[in-house]
């Protein structure tokens, strides 16, 4: 039998409950998750205001079109940061620094041997994320090392969530989808 993770916090039925109706719709409103549960408006924002102090919830993000903002391109790109970076700025150095860096969208550090970090990143169409692409190869080659580039369309996004994945662990279950081939 697992044995349960202290770092994670114990939450009741009625705060999963809670949680799920936000995963699912950010904006929803007490009053609707309490009339569907049966409490009250008070009990649904003191759940709420537990799960976001317990820093379950750290925040309510839109969902954006990104085309409809001007952003056609979209890269996935592996990179690795040469010894001179390592040598003169700390992991969270380095991690403050993409964070700032605009065209980032999302920023994973990789423990592997042939990058150090996956990007994605946005752009407004091809030609401008090749000129941002050349200019880290010519001006940064001293501090980055471009590993693998997947350049695409917005259009091509087939899924942007994580609503699934969130049932599954908030239902505490292990699940694998037998349509992942599409093949039953």
């Amino acid at each position: 039998m697992e044995k349960p993770n202290p770092l994670l916090p114990k939450l009741t039925k009625n705060e999963k409950t809670v949680l799920k109706k936000i995963i699912e719709q950010a904006k929803i409103p007490d009053l609707e998750i309490a009339q569907k549960m049966g409490l009250s408006q008070q009990a649904i924002f003191k759940i709420r205001h537990k799960l976001e102090d317990l820093g379950v919830i750290k925040g309510y993000m839109p969902i954006i079109d990104f085309k409809k903002i001007g952003i056609e391109t979209l890269v996935v790109i592996g990179i690795k940061l040469t010894s001179y970076v390592w040598e003169k700025f700390s992991e969270e150095q380095i991690s403050e620094r993409l964070q700032k860096i605009p065209q980032v969208m999302v920023a994973y550090r990789i423990p592997e041997s042939r990058i150090s970090h996956l990007l994605v990143m946005g752009f407004k169409d091809t030609s401008h994320k090749d000129r941002y692409l050349m200019r880290l190869q010519n001006k940064y080659s001293k501090e980055v090392e471009i590993v693998h580039v997947y350049s695409f369309s917005v259009d091509r996004i087939i899924k942007a969530n994580h609503i699934g994945l969130m049932e599954i662990i908030l239902n505490q279950g292990e699940s694998f989808s037998n349509d992942f081939f599409l093949d039953r």
